[in-house]
């Protein structure tokens, strides 16, 4: 492998790092919810890094005529995992904004499960230089998968729970909204996963 190509998955061996530091912060606000409202900033600081991070890697890119894999599978990689801190940091900011007072016990279980993918993400990641011929790769795909579809389960039995417990349109406005940026943030996780699944298919 050249140095050229390299770079790629150093680049994303640093980004699904960051994801996990940032979903283990995203998990101390959902958490720890309202005492936790000072920590909000930081989740701002970690996007505005990995949107550095995530600059630097389109930079080679865009400079690069070798990649390791299909220019737009790396290009969605990268995109793809931008999203994933993104998502989270949309979502600390609106628990803020919507001035909610009491955490829902579905919304910790939905960061839990976030910040599950992510870890199973930087597994991946560290084997991914390896596809071809690692099956933790394969194996890593499997987990995420499995925890975005727990994620479906507890989205919508919150959602249902939302509905059912208030007259109160305006809190069951909120609590839709927070839910399904809380669904996005994980499914970015599967999302990747499946470009990865995308690769491995393509390269074999």
């Amino acid at each position: 492998m050249s140095r050229k190509e390299a770079v790629f998955y150093d680049h994303f061996r640093a980004s699904s790092k960051m994801i996990v530091e940032a979903a283990e912060l995203f998990v101390r606000i959902v958490g720890e919810w309202p005492s936790s409202k000072p920590l909000i900033p930081l989740m701002k600081e970690f996007e505005s890094r990995h949107d550095e991070l995530t600059g630097q890697a389109m930079d080679e890119l865009n400079r690069s005529f070798i990649t390791p894999f299909d220019r737009d599978d790396v290009f969605q990689l990268i995109t793809l995992l931008d999203d994933i801190v993104d998502g989270m940091e949309g979502v600390s900011a609106r628990f803020s904004i919507y001035d909610v007072n009491v955490m829902i016990a579905p919304a910790k279980d939905m960061a839990d499960l976030t910040l599950a993918s992510a870890r199973e993400l930087q597994t991946l990641f560290d084997h991914f230089d390896k596809f071809k011929r690692d099956p933790v790769v394969a194996q890593q795909m499997r987990r995420i998968n499995e925890l975005e579809d727990q994620g479906d389960v507890v989205y919508r039995e919150a959602l249902g729970a939302v509905f059912a417990a208030h007259d109160d349109p305006i809190h069951t406005l909120k609590w839709k909204s927070l839910l399904d940026k809380m669904e996005d943030a994980l499914d970015n996780c599967k999302h990747v996963s499946n470009v990865a699944h995308s690769v491995v298919m393509k390269n074999a």
